[in-house]
Parts: structure tokens; C-alpha cells; sequence
């Protein structure tokens, strides 16, 4: 879908609409129940997550995160350069050429934001209804 032109909003709206299980949701209910029960709450974050995760092309990468300390339970992320990939460890899901598409394609969508302002409360302040961090929710807005 998304590399035929759909973009990850709509991705998400088709997902929770047709009723299919969000990662969080099959972790947490284990398979599809009636359309009454959570674990239908897609996001986009989560589809942009997928769209960059090279497991679903049969890789395997590892060393994304590495730990501050054994005492403190901080992580950091890891330089890209530093991971260590290894290709054709399974079965791909999805083909190469098709992801390497949604590559470039998410490159030419995603756009640099500079902050002119780093806000006190930022990342702490969630929409009830969408869970989305930003003020363009159509349904805080009504309520």
C-alpha cells in the first residue's frame, strides 16, 4: 500500500477499520477476537517502524541499542555503521525491490523539523482518542 502512493495515516485508518491486530494487540491477546475489544490501535509510528525493519526482507540486525551500564537500565542507540547485519537468515515476507522502494520513497517524505522550541511538556501530553502527540487531532478538537 504504501508504495503504491498510500500514506501511513491511511494505512493505519484501513487497519484499525478492517479489525487486523496491531503488534501490541496480538502480544497482548494472542489472536483476533470480536470488534469490541482493543488491540486494533494501529499508528503511524508503527507502520513507519515496519516500513524501515529489514526483518520482514529475511535479514537479521542486531547491536541497534547498547546499554549505558549493567547498574543503570538506560539504553542508547547505536551508530548504524556499528550494527551487525546479517542478510538471508530467513524467510523474507516482503521483496527486497519492493522494500528498497518504500526506502526511498520514506526518504523523499520525511521532512527534517528543526525545533525553534523545546517545550517543557513535550512527549508527556497525549490525545485521549488517537494517542498522538500532536494538536491535529480531529477528534480532540470536536470534544
Amino acid at each position: 500500500m504504501y508504495v503504491n502512493g498510500t500514506g501511513s495515516k491511511l494505512i493505519v485508518e484501513y487497519l484499525n477499520k478492517n479489525h487486523y491486530l496491531s503488534p501490541y494487540g496480538y502480544r497482548k491477546i494472542g489472536i483476533a477476537q470480536d470488534e469490541n475489544k482493543t488491540g486494533y490501535d494501529w499508528n503511524a509510528t508503527t507502520i513507519c517502524d515496519m516500513l524501515k525493519n529489514e526483518v520482514y526482507i529475511g535479514n537479521t540486525v542486531q547491536n541497534k541499542v547498547s546499554v549505558v551500564s549493567y547498574k543503570v537500565k538506560k539504553l542508547r542507540k547505536v551508530e548504524k555503521e556499528k550494527h551487525i547485519k546479517v542478510e538471508n537468515t530467513h524467510e523474507a515476507i516482503i521483496d527486497k525491490d519492493i522494500f528498497e522502494k518504500a526506502q526511498i520513497i520514506h526518504k523523499e517524505r520525511v521532512k527534517k523539523v528543526i525545533k525553534q522550541y523545546d517545550y517543557l511538556l513535550r512527549g508527556l501530553i497525549y490525545c485521549k482518542h488517537c494517542r498522538m502527540a500532536n494538536a491535529n487531532c480531529v477528534k480532540s478538537k470536536s470534544s
